[in-house]
């Protein structure tokens, strides 16, 4: 787990677990959300069981890479420093011995396995290696994985010029326009409504003008959304005229395909009635939350 001086002090450089979100390529983070993050405006994701998991086994993950191949390694507990950047920094794991190279150890649920199968290795750790090897100027980067605690892999990855000449122009960028100035970088993912929510939580500001390029945008999502709308309709469709089908039976089966329909109890309290019989109780445990509702029209020009 990070000590509260290690959560501060990566948060004066770019690491490897940021590269991927920087580049705007990973399914867990986000140019915003790492902008936050380095700006002090979100504090860093706590630790999750998986993150403390992987830690406590990164010492065996290790062990395990050098008996299966020989090789030796060396712990590195410092952080380390880009020679002309130092706002770009690494935290590796190892030090391979006599080889120019360091070992990343990864640890995976046996749900993400078809992502390590065959020479396959997620794109956010290709990322995070080659930054680690922006950093160190080391050649090679070894990738070792415990899977579900039943399997366990180690790959190979060459030092790619291209690849971390672009991630340095990207890197070097992102600190100088975004970070220093603290200026918002307008790049976005699917999943930064929450980071969004968090950086303005209130609406009690005068209106503003959008620019009108993003009219073209507008009419864009209100055609996707009426797609999306549209594929809902078919899918019930569809789900109407199996269910039909099955009448009172829990299956169907096709020559390809099995189709339940089964009853599920769910147990939930009367809100109404708890509040008309029991107000106080209501009162006492109610939860408010305030959420931003996004909603768009097109405004009517003849008005």
């Amino acid at each position: 787990m990070l000590t509260p001086e290690q959560i501060e002090e990566r948060k004066s450089f770019i690491g490897g677990s940021d590269c991927a979100g920087v580049m705007a390529m990973s399914r867990w983070s986000s140019p915003l959300q790492v902008w936050m993050e380095k700006t002090g405006k979100k504090e860093a994701g706590k630790e999750t069981v998986a993150m403390e998991i992987g830690s406590e086994l990164e010492d065996l993950v290790a062990k395990m890479f050098c008996k299966r191949t020989g090789k030796k390694v060396q712990r590195v507990n410092e952080s380390i420093r880009h020679q002309k950047y130092s706002f770009i920094g690494a935290n590796i794991d190892r030090r391979v011995v006599g080889e120019d190279a360091i070992l990343e150890c990864k640890t995976a649920s046996a749900w993400k396995a078809k992502e390590w199968g065959n020479e396959d290795i997620p794109q956010e750790y290709i990322l995070q290696v080659m930054h680690y090897l922006l950093v160190t100027g080391k050649q090679t980067a070894y990738i070792a994985v415990l899977i579900g605690n039943n399997d366990f892999k180690w790959k190979k990855v060459e030092r790619d010029e291209e690849l971390i000449k672009e991630i340095l122009v990207r890197e070097v960028e992102f600190w100088q326009k975004y970070v220093i100035p603290q200026k918002m970088p307008m790049i976005f993912t699917d999943f930064d409504g929450d980071n969004l929510e968090e950086l303005f939580p209130n609406d009690n500001k005068p209106a503003v003008k959008i620019p009108e390029t993003y009219n073209e945008k507008l009419i864009m999502l209100a055609a996707n959304e009426e797609a999306i709308n549209e594929l809902e309709r078919e899918i019930k469709k569809i789900k109407n005229e199996l269910k039909a089908l099955l009448g009172e039976s829990q299956i169907g089966t096709t020559n390809k395909y099995q189709i339940t329909w089964k009853l599920q109890t769910r147990n939930s309290i009367d809100v109404e009635r708890l509040k008309n019989d029991m107000p106080d109780i209501y009162s006492k445990y109610l939860k408010q939350t305030q959420t931003r509702a996004f909603r768009f029209k097109k405004i009517d020009e003849n008005k």
